[in-house]
């Protein structure tokens, strides 16, 4: 027999679980249509549930996006922090961009129209300011001077949007280059 704290536990967990369904979704949905694609019908589609849990976890279009954006940033942030080893170098990051951008290119893209749509919405822009402060650390590795962090952030921004409109992936001697230049490791 279940305690009503393990059954809460249960509607918890399986809350979580949905929300997390629903943010994948909404990326896939955003991915292939962009932002003005998202709609609770959509989404909850693309995630195989009812509109409702949708609607329920996310009572308007606008806190899904704000809260896809931020799930990209953190999931970005977490698969950085657990791809690249200790003590990594320029290398070992343009090998880990390069692979990123080739193999999640439709999740990039979506990510991007998120980027933009926080552009237009100035409460969304503390998201932005993770991700920037991210990139900042990443930088600060190899650099105190705070202009090669902030070419450093304009790059790899300006590099993911390049990989999006290539024929041929970027090479992750390419991202080193750039990354080396902008840092003034050349």
């Amino acid at each position: 027999m279940r305690t009503e704290a393990g059954a809460a536990d249960g509607r918890v967990q399986r809350g979580q679980e949905r929300r997390r369904l629903l943010l994948a979704a909404t990326v896939r949905v955003i991915g292939r249509g962009g932002v003005a694609a998202v709609t609770h019908r959509a989404v909850a589609a693309e995630a195989g549930v009812p509109k409702s849990v949708a609607t329920y976890h996310f009572p308007a279009v606008a806190d899904l996006l704000a809260a896809a954006l931020g799930d990209s940033v953190d999931a970005y942030a977490a698969a950085l922090a657990g791809a690249l080893p200790e003590s990594y170098d320029t290398a070992d990051l343009g090998r880990y961009l390069a692979a990123y951008l080739d193999e999640h290119g439709a999740r990039c893209a979506a990510e991007f129209d998120l980027y933009l749509y926080a552009a237009r919405n100035p409460e969304l822009r503390p998201v932005l300011g993770r991700w920037h402060h991210l990139l900042a650390e990443i930088a600060g590795r190899f650099t105190s001077d705070p202009v090669a962090i902030t070419a450093f952030s304009a790059a790899l921004d300006g590099l993911s949007l390049q990989s999006l409109l290539r024929d041929e992936p970027l090479t992750a001697a390419e991202i080193q280059q750039v990354v080396d230049h902008v840092l003034h490791r050349r």
